[in-house]
């Protein structure tokens, strides 16, 4: 039973890029499955849907927000502080790992903050085989670091790129033909990218079935 009734506290507001943090919050009896996302605002106010970003046994929830300007919702949860409320809904969403097997390799494409169901998948099945191609503008977005390490790829699209990093978004990475090794394909992140990616990966042999997509606007 998922309580709706008393808004619940903020317990951390975690710094991970310029406009980026991770919002710890309380967590109650509820139960969800990785890849699910969950409604979030302030009470009385308008919410919107956040991915989670921790796994399914973590004791608290956790979601990635980016402050966007002039957002009615994103501006007012980066603020937040330890013991500030904030409303949450049910979990909800069919993005989960319901369709893969042991053993199977996963390619996971995201842009932005589009690694946070990613993050949730690992922390719920640390057996997973996959790797994580993250396309981002600026390096400092590199949200994949402190979960995929030694299992991702960054794409950097911005004019500087460093040394070492992948330069191109995640599309171009696409097209240099390492996804026929995956058995499926989780696409997180902005309409663009999946639009783009998703014929891209059927071209290259993927069953449609086998891919997977969660789309923010």
């Amino acid at each position: 039973m998922f309580d709706l009734i008393r808004p619940r506290k903020v317990l951390k507001n975690r710094r991970v890029g310029v406009d980026a943090a991770v919002l710890t919050l309380e967590r109650r009896a509820e139960t969800f499955s990785a890849g699910q996302h969950i409604e979030v605002g302030l009470p009385g106010a308008e919410t919107r849907p956040y991915s989670l970003y921790s796994g399914e046994s973590d004791p608290e929830l956790e979601i990635l927000i980016r402050r966007v300007k002039g957002g009615r919702v994103s501006p007012h949860l980066f603020l937040l502080q330890p013991g500030d409320l904030v409303n949450v809904e049910a979990p909800q969403g069919r993005f989960n790992l319901a369709a893969c097997r042991p053993g199977e390799r996963l390619l996971f494409l995201a842009t932005g903050t589009g690694v946070a169901p990613f993050r949730s998948f690992s922390r719920s099945r640390p057996d997973l085989e996959y790797i994580l191609v993250h396309g981002v503008r600026s390096p400092e977005d590199d949200f994949g670091a402190e979960f995929a390490s030694g299992r991702r790829v960054l794409c950097v699209s911005g004019s500087v790129v460093p040394e070492g990093i992948f330069p191109g978004r995640v599309t171009k990475w696409l097209d240099q033909g390492q996804a026929v090794v995956y058995h499926h394909a989780y696409l997180c992140g902005n309409a663009r990218m999946i639009f783009e990616a998703f014929p891209k990966l059927v071209d290259a042999g993927m069953d449609e079935a086998f891919i997977h997509t969660e789309t923010y606007f």
